[in-house]
């Protein structure tokens, strides 16, 4: 296979969807876009091992994911405000 879906690196990298995003997001696996849907090459996934080999992402996942959370529940305050006026 030429090119993986984010949900499909998931799978192999046997780890959540969301997690995928979060790296993505961040920069860290680099996709292209190809009409709706973002794909990565295998060439991208194998630099990707390399580079990071080793390393644990389990802390930067989670505080990416805490920080989403805090927008979100900021984004949350805001719009009630707004609908209060």
């Amino acid at each position: 296979m030429l090119v993986f879906t984010l949900p499909e690196i998931a799978k192999e990298f046997r780890t959540s969807k969301e997690n995928v995003y979060i790296l993505e997001q961040l920069g860290l696996i680099k996709t292209t876009k190809y009409s709706s849907r973002k794909l990565v090459s295998k060439y991208e996934v194998k630099r990707f091992l390399i580079e990071n080999a080793g390393k644990d992402f389990s802390t930067l996942i989670s505080e990416e994911k805490k920080r989403k959370k805090i927008k979100d529940m900021s984004d949350n305050v805001v719009n009630f405000k707004q609908e209060g006026k």
